[in-house]
Order: C-alpha cells, then sequence, then structure tokens
C-alpha cells in the first residue's frame, strides 16, 4: 500500500440426459450456468478486463468523494467426472479512493483467489447442484489494502432448469462464513440467459450478499468502502456475447460485454463496472 499526500492509500453445460435436444446457442448462453457441470475433460475459461468507478454510495461514508479501478481478472471450471468440477477465481485490481476526512488511498495487486468444488446431484426435472468454496488471501499482505486478509469458506445450492429455446433459468443460495473481523455473509443470486441467434446470446443476473452483522468490529462512517467489514448489495449484472461458429479457426472462443451496477445495499459504493472477456469452451 503506497502512501499519498501523508494518508494512507489505500457450466459449464453437462451434457445432460437431455442435451442432445438442445441446440448450440442453449450451450453458448449458458457455459458459465453456475448449476451445471462439465463432463470430465471439459472446460471454460473467461479473462476478462475491467473498470469501476464511482462517486456515490449506499448509506456509506459522508465523506467519501470517489473511487476509480482498473482490473484484470481470469475465472476457470473443469470437469472432473462423477458429476464433480472444481473452479477457481483471481483478480488484479489498481484502484485509487479519495476521502475527505481520509485522504487519497491507492494500491495495486492480486486480491483475494477463490478455488471451489461442485457436485450436481441431479439433471431431471431441473439440475441440483451443491458447491463449496475457500477464499484465501495468500497473494497480499494484510497492509495492501486489497482484501480483509482473512479466509472465508462458503457453502451453496445451486439449481438450474433449461427451458429449450427460451434459454435458462439459476438461483443460488449460500452461506460464506469469514474468518477474522468480517461479518459472515448469506449469499444469493438469480441468473435468465438466453440466445438471440446461434452465436449472440443474452444474460442478466441479480448477485446479492446479506451481511448476518456480526462483525468483530463496529463499523463506523469513514470505514474503508473497497474493503468493508460488514454490508449489504445487490449487483444488477448484464451481459451480452458472441460465440465464434464451431467450423472456424475460433472453435470454441467467445466475446463477451457485461455492464455491473449496485441496484441496492447499505455500507457500498454505488458505481459502474464495465468489462471485456475473452472466453474458451474445451
Amino acid at each position: 500500500m503506497k502512501q499519498v499526500h501523508g494518508t494512507t492509500k489505500n457450466n459449464l453445460v453437462k451434457p445432460l440426459a437431455t442435451a442432445i435436444a438442445l441446440s448450440t446457442m442453449l450451450f453458448s448462453v449458458n457455459a458459465s450456468a453456475g448449476a451445471w457441470v462439465g463432463a470430465e475433460g471439459t472446460g471454460y475459461v473467461k479473462i476478462g478486463a475491467s473498470t469501476y468507478d464511482s462517486n456515490d454510495t449506499h448509506d456509506a461514508s459522508p465523506t467519501f468523494i470517489d473511487f476509480e479501478s482498473v482490473g484484470a481478472s481470469i475465472y476457470a471450471e473443469y470437469g472432473l467426472g462423477n458429476d464433480f468440477s472444481i473452479f477457481g477465481s483471481l483478480l488484479y485490481q489498481d484502484y485509487e479512493q479519495r476521502d475527505s476526512a481520509v485522504g487519497l488511498t491507492v494500491t495495486d495487486g492480486f486480491g483475494d483467489a477463490e478455488f471451489g468444488v461442485r457436485y450436481q446431484w441431479q439433471a431431471d426435472p431441473f439440475v441440483l447442484s451443491t458447491s463449496f468454496l475457500v477464499k484465501s488471501p495468500f497473494l497480499y499482505d494484510s497492509d495492501d489494502g486489497l482484501g480483509n486478509n482473512q479466509h472465508d469458506y462458503e457453502a451453496k445450492v445451486l439449481i438450474g432448469k433449461s427451458l429449450n429455446e427460451y434459454g435458462y433459468l439459476g438461483a443460488e443460495v449460500g452461506y460464506r462464513l469469514r474468518n477474522g473481523a468480517p461479518s459472515d455473509e448469506y449469499r444469493y443470486l438469480f441468473e435468465y440467459g438466453f440466445s438471440a441467434t446461434k452465436n449472440l446470446y443474452f444474460r442478466a443476473k441479480l448477485d446479492g450478499i446479506l451481511s448476518v452483522e456480526n462483525a468483530d468490529t463496529v463499523v463506523t462512517e469513514n470505514s474503508d468502502l473497497s474493503n468493508p467489514l460488514e454490508f449489504d448489495a445487490g449487483k444488477l449484472e448484464l451481459t451480452s456475447g458472441w460465440s465464434f461458429d464451431q467450423g472456424s479457426a475460433l472453435k470454441g472462443y467467445g466475446l463477451e460485454f457485461t455492464y455491473t451496477r449496485e441496484i441496492y445495499g447499505d455500507n457500498i459504493l454505488k458505481g459502474n463496472r464495465f468489462e471485456l472477456g475473452l472466453t474458451k469452451v474445451f
């Protein structure tokens, strides 16, 4: 973490029994849908570059001025067979946050790394899966400002339903146990995706966090909004994607553009995130 002006800167789609009846369009749109588990040896990778800016908050610090960041991320999933898959994600971030009380906070580096395993219990009449995830801060130090520097453990139930030519629906609910000062969290997500053509698809998600309100440290008005200890959040994520033709040299590759906005919450930033991603299904 740098000092500035004397202040601290701070799925894959599993080939289901009914998959033969589904089109390539459906495959492209729910390639990253949470409940589906990939067959053995199949995988999905997304590399993204993003920007985020905010000059407003949801019921947070009155001294906050603005926040800007650029980042890069990777998400990957791989089918192990026997209805199991593993997945993980990593984020690199470079951000600046200005606060009239705290000053200017600037930092960059890798944040928390997430690793998980998913098991699919059934495919019909809907997909039912469970997952377990561990979040680790091993890539940064406690004073880097890139996270809360503690381990998280999350258990989740995921449901998916194919609507055939009308796309798919997904829902998730879970509990995240957070070591150290931050509050534990209830996690939930609702998702819908569909294909407009054999190449073009769209996806919408409501990704939510509800604090258990058991943080070890009292949350103050001047809490660090880049890494708050206790907060509620509801993010709307809208994605449009393009899958290249199976017969082309770019078979399995795709491009995605995603816009994300915090539409409700407490003690969090309210801003706009834009991401361009390169995807690969294999």
